[in-house]
């Protein structure tokens, strides 16, 4: 469980004339974080809307590379030094993630397994299956969550005082820059993290008015916030809620084994409802390999970032 706040005294300012160019440059970023973030509306903790979120990451990412590309940065300074220290954490979280979803991978086969067996009338084994399903319903994230300590250090990162003295105008947007994908990254990996848990707390980030995409990225997550805690509460933990589509599909082969144990008249809805179930099972499938193409693809997008600064400030130098 963890649970960090961004207080608002501890963001840095970015106000400043800016010169047209970077001006232009800057605005086209936050832009483009702003039309990304109003696709996100109306939260939930389903595999679909976390595959939403790891692509605007990943997007975001994206837009940081390209506005730095278009700097004349000629040293490696703090701000970048920050940004590739924060994107291994965020690898790191990645492979944690991965992980999570391989683990689920291997629940849903168990469950496909219980629904074949109930199209051929087999009900104790199915229920053999689904009782197996269940044991693998924990996360495999562990008691001492990796991924959940990494977010918090990357929490910590956006909190430190930024150096002291005078800066080029340059070197302000890269700044400004970096923190803007850091806030983004805390929050978005933060809820993908929890999400995947079942856990009701995850990073609290507040964004500063200066920043365009502020009041949308604020409202969001107060809304991921509150899905969050109504889906795994303390009420509600007692349940072992997951991600929906996870649930779903356990619920339904669960109510399909209890039909095909009633009386015969009840049994002629059995194939109705296994047909239902293997509806619930391809939309667990399709979000599941979404989530794992979108992780994939943030992955070997960070990665591919890194490498572009390193080698930008290099040429440059």
């Amino acid at each position: 469980m963890f649970l960090t706040e961004m207080k608002k005294h501890a963001v840095p300012s970015f106000k400043h004339s800016l010169p047209n160019k970077l001006d232009l440059i800057t605005a086209a970023f936050d832009d483009a974080l702003l039309r990304r973030l109003n696709t996100l509306s109306a939260p939930s903790i389903s595999l679909c809307w976390l595959s939403k979120a790891v692509e605007f990451l990943t997007v975001a990412h994206a837009e940081a590379r390209r506005l730095i590309s278009s700097l004349e940065v000629t040293v490696l300074d703090d701000a970048l030094a920050c940004y590739l220290d924060d994107s291994v954490k965020l690898l790191d979280i990645c492979n944690s993630v991965s992980a999570e979803i391989e683990r689920l991978r291997q629940r849903r086969i168990v469950l496909a397994l219980a629904v074949h067996l109930l199209g051929d009338g087999k009900v104790r084994r199915a229920r053999e299956a689904l009782t197996e399903g269940e044991a693998r319903r924990a996360s495999g994230f562990g008691k001492a969550n990796n991924a959940e300590v990494l977010v918090k250090d990357l929490a910590l990162a956006l909190r430190s005082a930024p150096p002291r003295g005078k800066i080029s105008k340059v070197a302000r947007v890269v700044r400004r820059t970096v923190y803007a994908v850091g806030l983004v990254t805390v929050f978005f990996a933060g809820a993908l993290v929890s999400a995947m848990e079942g856990t009701p707390e995850t990073v609290t980030v507040r964004a500063p008015a200066e920043f365009s995409w502020a009041e949308s990225l604020n409202e969001l997550a107060t809304a991921v916030s509150g899905e969050l805690k109504r889906r795994f509460g303390k009420e509600e933990r007692t349940k072992g809620l997951l991600l929906e589509e996870v649930d779903d599909v356990a619920t339904r082969v669960g109510e399909a084994c209890e039909i095909a144990e009633e009386d015969t008249e009840r049994k002629e809805r059995l194939n109705d409802v296994v047909k239902e179930v293997e509806r619930a099972m391809g939309s667990f499938s399709d979000g599941l390999e979404g989530l794992s193409k979108g992780m994939n693809v943030m992955f070997h997008g960070v990665l591919s970032n890194r490498n572009f600064m390193l080698d930008h400030v290099r040429v440059k130098a």
